[in-house]
């Protein structure tokens, strides 16, 4: 069994052991064949065994020229149907049976579905039997008598589907092992690999006996490559030898060595230690997807000015397609040479379109004035391609819309339209209506090259492509025409119909300017990535339903169908596979691959100014290190302005919500878009006919306002309205960052209160530390099913890791300052401290002018001589005193008048304390108290400086108040939000 299985995680050097293999095979006169995973990879590979002298005796190629070679030595049988003349007949047996036509996309699902059986060797009639046995009826029926047609269709016409040729070749190969004589064959850069591939390395290596070695990225036990095993353990019992190869950091830079390698080895595991270096993981992200990539552009700008070249950069984006208008405009407008490879349609291109406009055109009723133009305009066609203007215009005026009609109007004019009228009398004729528009073809595409001879230009590349593409799918046509012709297109529109589903793979390519650079930057999808390595990698479009994408295509029979086919019919097709951990793996595949940087970006806002999360594999990343990487963000967006049909005011009733004000959602409910558009329309009949008093505070004079209230009113009266009166937080589920605040406070609360039952006191010090650590994992995961961190159920675990490690990370350094302290001990006396309304709370302060407050104080340090420090927890960012009355951060000044008046203690300071990224407290401390806490040096003042910033903050507090009662809406988008920006772009509709 000469079967070498070569696994080890990423950048274990596998690569060059693979090619080290291929090298000896040379030496000795093999000629082997090197596998890798894509068509770059291919280009790749030929040029590094060129740079090395080995330029002939080796064939690199993908799986499917492995198979090629495979029926080549085999001679296996009959020839192959195309895979457009498959697709098309497969449609049209759908046709057959359901005069409705099928659904888009079921003639894919049902070649796939056909795919699947071939290997799994399960055939027709046992299909046939199986769906009987089950019981199933409806579709699965359906499915099993198509694909009998096709079949029998097959056999008639001396024709063989793809994959079962492969398969039938192999047959031959297991029969006659001499056939393939001694060629040995090396796989590299594949993580998993089909039945049909598991078929064809077991048929080469264990009955042919041939040399084969297959390189897995894969590594037992680790979370990353849970997904990967099932290749691993398949291969693993009938392999010769089996090399492991550890994992090695030495193809990082050493700059950036240690926070890459440590990405490498730690992402996904549930214990993996912390780093302190992420110097080479960067985030950066954008306002909108346009500001994301206009970062990403900016970034890589630098890099190319710095010297690094481009084709040393790559950009990995999920569904580079989705994209690709938007990321060419951005990068050309940058400079930035680049290389997008995609898949095209055939009719957009300008030599598809024509022809599919001529066959609309000559197809009669269907056709419509634009085919006629379409053709007309195409490159070349006419030496004045004004005159198709001209035919525009005048069709308009006239109100021609038909082809027939915009035909007649040309000729009466000009010409005949020869090549229609050619085209519409070869109806009901196959053959020759192909073979005519064969000659259409070639004709649109050489029409604008006339009597040239030169290389074409990148910017027509795709259009070459397009023509090979549509005379292989033309030729493929009239070849089923020939065999089967009651099968083949038999008019023009049903031929045009036919082309208009083809797609081919094509590619925007933008080179350098001049020759300061050599090569472009690549953009590609992340699995594209994982047999290469880069020196800095993007990965763009880091979102959450993104990546990762839980997204399934859905098989042709559902899993229960299947499940019912495994039990009853005896056919047990492929497994459900775990979405989640697909995702995983290729996200670790990709974050592995840069040498020197990895750089994932995100946006904050959809177009429409509805919130887009971050992708939970973010969080992942920053799990990995105690401080998270920088994050580079752009300006907020000038938000869309929603249309809105009118509506009246509502009005509004109760009073106003107690809690802090709404955080960003994660996951925009479905009809967020509809009741944001509901809510501006109110919002603007506010604005129009006046908003009272009794309207924005229904309590009247009794209304006890809310210090975070009034905070909101402070940043932004507009967005007070939204959200205490249209209560817009209701338009989403809870954001994460207000989920994470709830449980954080919670949790801290218990944990301070388990330590004092269990010391005696609250203070966290180096001594109690580990006990404190205790407590925290016990009331976290007493609270995590009380209040959830996020409705994604994949998204919990990455953000209740993270919220752990922020946390015992906080102790250490509450314990550190505890000591630094200990002349002058603080006690945690008072958590979570109500005052207002309520039966155990204190007293609402009255701040004078009739304004009552209430609050919840998240924490209350008391010292000995009865001084008290009040702490109020913030998830990143804390403001420094000098900046509260400027940006309406009054809520710490106001708890601690509140502590002075209501509970009878001397305050001495009070802080917004960060619980994640800086941990420093920011706010105020009264140096001429007894109490010693290590503070900025600029959050120091004296007593009179001290009270005069809490009289200062009391009196913008009254002002707000007053301001509301007299129904004073303003927008304030410098203030809105603290980044600057408008908090509800798609309700308020400023264009800031």
């Amino acid at each position: 069994m000469p079967i070498t299985l070569l696994t080890g995680p990423a950048n274990a050097g596998k690569a060059r052991v693979v090619l080290d293999s291929v090298r000896q095979d040379i030496a000795r006169g093999a000629e082997p064949l090197l596998i890798v995973p894509t068509l770059e990879d291919v280009e790749r590979y030929r040029r590094e065994l060129a740079v090395t002298g080995v330029a002939l005796g080796v064939t690199v190629g993908r799986f499917e020229e492995l198979l090629d070679e495979v029926v080549a030595r085999a001679g296996a049988g009959a020839e192959p149907l195309g895979e457009f003349a498959r697709s098309y007949l497969l449609g049209a047996v759908a046709t057959r049976r359901s005069p409705a036509g099928p659904s888009p996309g079921y003639a894919s699902a049902l070649g796939a579905f056909i795919a699947e059986l071939h290997e799994r060797r399960v055939s027709v009639a046992r299909l046939r039997s199986a769906v009987r046995r089950a019981g199933l009826a409806g579709h699965a029926l359906r499915a099993a008598e198509e694909i009998e047609e096709y079949e029998s269709l097959l056999s008639r016409i001396k024709r063989v589907d793809p994959g079962r040729r492969a398969l039938a070749a192999l047959d031959v190969l297991r029969g006659s092992p001499w056939l393939w004589g001694a060629r040995p064959v090396h796989l590299y850069g594949f993580d998993d690999l089909t039945r049909l591939e598991l078929d064809a390395i077991q048929t080469l290596g264990t009955v042919v006996d041939a040399d084969v070695t297959v390189s897995l990225t894969f590594e037992a036990g680790r979370a990353a490559f849970a997904s990967r095993a099932g290749a691993f353990y398949e291969l693993a019992p009938i392999a010769r030898e089996h090399r492991t190869l550890p994992g090695r950091a030495d193809h990082y830079a050493p700059g950036s060595r240690a926070a890459l390698s440590h990405v490498e080895r730690a992402l996904f595991e549930a214990d993996a230690p912390r780093a302190g270096d992420c110097e080479g993981v960067r985030l950066l992200e954008g306002a909108d997807e346009r500001e994301e990539l206009e970062l990403v552009a900016a970034e890589i700008a630098c890099l190319l000015r710095a010297g690094v070249p481009p084709d040393e950069i790559a950009v990995g984006v999920r569904s580079p397609e989705s994209v690709a208008d938007l990321l060419e405009e951005v990068f050309a407008r940058a400079g930035i040479p680049f290389a997008l490879a995609r898949e095209r349609r055939f009719a957009d291109t300008a030599t598809g379109s024509a022809l599919i406009g001529l066959l609309r055109c000559a197809g009669g009723a269907d056709g419509e004035l634009a085919d006629v133009l379409a053709w007309l305009r195409a490159p070349g066609l006419l030496r004045r391609p004004e005159l198709a203007d001209r035919l525009e215009a005048q069709a308009r005026r006239e109100g021609i819309r038909s082809a027939d009609e915009a035909r007649a109007l040309w000729e009466r004019e000009h010409w005949p339209l020869d090549a229609a009228a050619r085209l519409a009398g070869a109806r009901s004729k196959p053959l020759a209506l192909i073979s005519l528009a064969l000659n259409e073809l070639d004709r649109a595409f050489a029409a604008a090259r006339r009597r040239e001879a030169r290389v074409l230009e990148v910017d027509e590349l795709d259009e070459a492509r397009a023509l090979s593409a549509g005379r292989g799918a033309l030729e493929e046509l009239r070849e089923l025409a020939r065999l089967a012709p009651e099968f083949a297109p038999r008019s023009c529109g049903e031929l045009a119909r036919s082309l208009a589903a083809l797609r081919f793979r094509g590619g925007s390519y933008a080179p350098a300017r001049g020759a300061a650079h050599a090569g472009v930057v690549a953009v590609t999808d992340p699995l594209a990535l994982r047999a290469r390595r880069v020196r800095v990698l993007f990965l763009c479009r880091m979102q959450a339903g993104s990546f990762p994408s839980l997204e399934r295509h859905p098989p042709l029979l559902a899993e229960e169908e299947r499940r019912r086919l495994a039990q009853h019919g005896g056919v047990r097709l492929s497994d459900a596979r775990d979405a989640l951990a697909d995702e995983r793996y290729l996200f670790y595949a990709a974050a592995s691959r840069p040498e020197e940087a990895l750089v994932l970006s995100w946006h904050a806002t959809a177009e429409d100014g509805t919130p887009r999360a971050r992708s939970q594999f973010i969080d992942e990343i920053c799990e990995l290190f105690d401080g998270a990487p920088a994050t580079l963000e752009a300006p907020p967006p000038p938000y869309a302005i929603v249309d809105a049909v009118r509506a009246p005011a509502p009005t509004p009733g109760g009073s106003a919500r107690p809690a802090d004000a709404a955080a960003t959602a994660s996951s925009p409910a479905p009809a967020a878009a509809a009741t944001a558009a509901l809510a501006a329309a109110r919002l603007s009949a506010a604005e129009e006919t006046g908003i009272s008093a009794e309207e924005l505070l229904p309590d009247g004079e009794e209304h006890v306002w809310s210090a975070s209230s009034l905070g909101a009113w402070m940043s932004c009266p507009t967005r007070w309205f939204v959200e205490r009166v249209l209560r817009a937080e209701d338009l989403d589920p809870r954001g994460e960052p207000l989920a994470r605040g709830l449980l954080a406070h919670a949790v801290l609360k218990d944990t301070l209160e388990a330590l004092e039952r269990e010391t005696g006191s609250a203070r966290v010090t180096r001594a109690n530390v580990e006990g404190a650590r205790r407590h925290l994992s016990a009331a976290l995961s007493a609270r995590a099913g009380e209040l959830p961190l996020s409705p994604e159920r994949e998204r919990a675990p990455a953000l209740r890791r993270r919220l752990r490690a922020d946390l015992e990370r906080y102790l250490e350094h509450a314990a550190d300052a505890a000591d630094a302290a200990c002349a002058t001990p603080l006690e945690p006396s008072y958590l979570e401290l109500e005052f207002g309304p309520g039966e155990e709370a204190l007293p609402a302060l009255d701040l004078g002018d009739g304004v009552r407050l209430r609050g919840r104080i998240d924490r209350v340090d008391v010292g000995g001589e009865g001084e008290a420090v009040v702490f109020d927890y913030k998830g990143r960012t804390a403001t420094p005193a000098a900046k509260w009355l400027e940006g309406g951060e009054v809520q710490v000044a106001l708890y601690m008048r509140a502590v002075e008046e209501l509970a009878g203690l001397r305050v001495a300071g009070g802080f917004y304390q960060p619980l994640s990224g800086d941990l420093r407290a920011r706010g105020v401390l009264d140096t001429d108290s007894d109490v010693s806490l290590q503070v900025v040096s600029s959050d120091r003042r004296d007593a009179a400086e001290t009270r005069e910033l809490l009289e200062q903050a009391v009196a913008l507090a009254r002002e707000a108040a007053a301001q509301a009662v007299r129904g004073e809406l303003e927008r304030r988008p410098r203030t809105c939000t603290p980044r600057g920006g408008c908090a509800y772009p798609a309700i308020c509709r400023c264009a800031c």
